[in-house]
């Protein structure tokens, strides 16, 4: 089977990039024929033998020219898969209904909803993180917190611990400087709202520091924080001494690895923020790691069977005694 696989060209690899460079390896080796590319156009369709192509996009709206292959991919034939990690229900669906590829997917459940009135085959499939370090299974050592801050500093009066908890804000760093930022911290801390244990990290390096020197938890149950945020979190977190708290929706993107008590902690969405019992209830865990074959392979498995399924429904098309060729 020969398979094309579209990602947007960035400078600086993206998540969508990472992803497809992970997934075309696993593919090859169950067999199949995987090309990666970062453009679309007419003849490199016509004159390869593509069976299927598989569009991987951060979010939508779809670009006209990836609106413009997708539909000529399905008039020559072949099938159409795409994958979008950053689901937005607000927005660039026009195109999508128009082109409707054979096969959607999104990063986790919640997201299908977005698309229910979309008729094709649906499906979840997260972007694929990957490791800062080999593979190695610890036990955990509960040494405090890390928490990306998304919007603002006062995020981090919500969570209530005697733990020491580190707050990234690098985030912050787009709109405000980092002496703004200090001082507003200063603010909080003189005014009593914070824990005696908290700290401002702002940059990368500070950042990399805490996280080979301390064994945290790893808050990432956040639902503001897009997949391909939360993606890149999970490769600078696991396979370290570390634990991954995530939320019941994220963990539906490679189910079968989650598992809550023993490498990561999946909380109720409404609780997300609640340190204080998940400070008690993580001192036996081991911590969130991984081998790729293990976490992708379920997810590889389902897709190219998926193809598979897409290819038999054309041919059964195009040679049904209905169809007059």
């Amino acid at each position: 089977m020969n398979i094309l696989v579209y990602s947007r060209s960035k400078e600086k690899e993206s998540i969508a990039e990472q992803s497809i460079n992970i997934l075309t390896e696993q593919l090859q080796h169950l067999g199949l024929h995987v090309e990666i590319t970062h453009s679309l156009n007419i003849p490199r369709l016509i004159l390869n033998s593509y069976q299927a192509v598989h569009l991987v996009i951060e979010e939508l709206p779809l670009t006209p020219n990836e609106a413009l292959h997708l539909g000529i991919c399905k008039a020559l034939g072949k099938a159409t898969v795409l994958s979008i990690l950053n689901s937005d229900h607000h927005q660039g669906r026009a195109l999508l209904n128009f082109v409707k590829p054979d096969a959607l997917s999104v990063s986790q459940t919640n997201h299908l909803k977005y698309y229910r009135d979309f008729q094709c085959n649906k499906f979840v499939l997260s972007a694929f993180p990957k490791a800062a370090a080999g593979y190695k299974k610890t036990t955990f050592k509960n040494e405090g917190f890390l928490v990306p801050i998304q919007e603002k500093l006062e995020e981090a009066l919500n969570f209530k611990t005697d733990a020491t908890v580190y707050f990234d804000g690098r985030k912050l760093l787009k709109k405000r400087t980092s002496l703004q930022l200090r001082k507003k911290w200063n603010d909080l801390q003189l005014g009593g709202n914070l824990g005696g244990n908290s700290h401002l990290l702002l940059s990368e390096s500070k950042l990399n520091e805490v996280l080979s020197r301390e064994s945290l938890a790893v808050v990432l149950a956040d639902p503001s924080l897009t997949h391909t945020e939360f993606t890149h979190w999970l490769g600078k977190t696991m396979n370290r001494n570390n634990v991954v708290l995530l939320n019941e929706f994220q963990a539906t993107g490679f189910s079968s690895h989650w598992t809550s008590g023993q490498n990561c902690i999946v909380s109720r969405l409404e609780d997300w923020r609640t340190l204080a019992s998940v400070d008690t209830s993580i001192k036996e865990l081991s911590s969130s790691s991984f081998k790729p074959v293990e976490l992708f392979e379920p997810s590889v498995n389902e897709l190219s069977r998926l193809y598979s399924k897409l290819l038999h429904q054309k041919a059964s098309l195009l040679t049904s005694g209905s169809v007059k060729l």
